[in-house]
């Protein structure tokens, strides 16, 4: 039978299953795949705000857009994201 004193780097508490994954090397796979998947969400978030001003934006007058320095063209870049004044 093995033993955790078998592997002093391995400590016989309850941290011992985490410090079996780190030694097998998941737990930097599994910070890979959250930090991907934070990555996609913030985006996704940031892509649907872009997309609500475009459409609150599109309501706009042609004059109301001229005053706040937009044009009804702007209006694809800007919720591509690509806009620069």
């Amino acid at each position: 039978m093995v033993s955790f004193a078998d592997y002093p780097e391995i400590q016989a508490d309850r941290t011992a299953p985490a410090a079996a994954i780190d030694f097998l090397g998941f737990t930097v796979f599994l910070r890979a795949i959250n930090h991907r998947r934070d990555a996609f969400a913030a985006g996704r978030a940031e892509r649907l705000e872009r997309r609500q001003v475009a459409r609150e934006l599109s309501m706009f007058s042609d004059r109301e857009l001229s005053e706040l320095g937009f044009s009804r063209a702007d209006l694809g870049s800007i919720e591509a994201g690509s806009y620069r004044r």
